[in-house]
């Protein structure tokens, strides 16, 4: 049987505390239109990348960022799957008319009819900030992380081919989940106070960048927070940003 959650990572949510701020500020950061149509529940699904896109989600506001992996249509089955590997934190499943889904370890399992419609053209690529090429899974202990994701989605563990020391999961299109135990990103620890609990959550993506040192002058143009120097890491350069929210985004520089 084909296993129902899809290695693919459609989408990373970044939690919000006032949804149409938000909007405004990415839609002005990455320089595309803003979409009504897009709006919706307290979420905006417009900023919009070949692959991965992000949502903003005012309905998060002291929560993490969540990794959201698709699922087949019988999400019973990816639901069923988690149930009966012991996974601790598996939440209610959720079913609407166009969507279904659930939380899991901090995951989103997600189907929407949308998963199944041709992509959305997503317009010209912005120069500097290109796309997201890795979602970063936080964990103290690697080799923990890299098991539970390695069984959660049914796919190898392998070192990645761009981040030198990391190991991560290629994905079937989209971004790759890349593991890190705090070499790549180099944060601390957040707290959060629904949770009772201490995260490294930043940064929550990295954006792949043609020319860094252009990329850096328009995050801070555009009211980017705690932009880091730029500095080699595991093999390339790259810089961390914060919105305004606290949600961390790392560049690095394509070759």
């Amino acid at each position: 049987m084909k296993h129902p959650i899809k290695p693919i990572i459609h989408t990373v949510f970044l939690p919000v505390p006032d949804l149409k701020v938000a909007i405004e500020w990415y839609a002005d950061l990455f320089e595309q239109p803003i979409r009504p149509d897009k709006t919706g529940g307290g979420i905006y699904w417009g900023v919009s990348f070949e692959g991965t896109g992000i949502i903003l989600d005012s309905q998060m506001w002291g929560f993490p960022p969540m990794i959201m992996f698709e699922s087949i249509r019988d999400i019973d089955a990816s639901y069923d799957f988690c149930t009966s590997m012991g996974y601790s934190h598996v939440g209610e499943l959720y079913r609407y008319d166009e969507a279904k889904h659930f939380a899991v370890g901090g995951n989103m399992v997600c189907w929407a009819i949308s998963h199944e419609q041709p992509e959305e053209p997503v317009g010209d690529t912005h120069p500097l900030l290109t796309r997201i090429s890795r979602v970063i899974a936080h964990g103290d202990h690697a080799a923990e992380t890299e098991s539970w994701y390695a069984g959660f989605l049914q796919k190898d563990v392998r070192p990645d081919p761009l981040v030198q020391g990391l190991n991560g999961i290629a994905m079937d299109r989209g971004a790759d989940l890349l593991v890190d135990d705090n070499r790549l990103s180099q944060t601390g620890k957040a707290h959060y106070d629904k949770l009772q609990l201490d995260l490294r959550v930043a940064p929550a993506l990295v954006i792949d960048s043609p020319d860094l040192e252009a990329a850096r002058d328009h995050v801070i143009a555009k009211g980017a927070s705690d932009v880091t120097v730029i500095e080699e890491r595991m093999g390339a350069a790259c810089f961390t940003f914060y919105d305004p929210y606290g949600n961390g985004i790392m560049m690095r520089q394509t070759r």
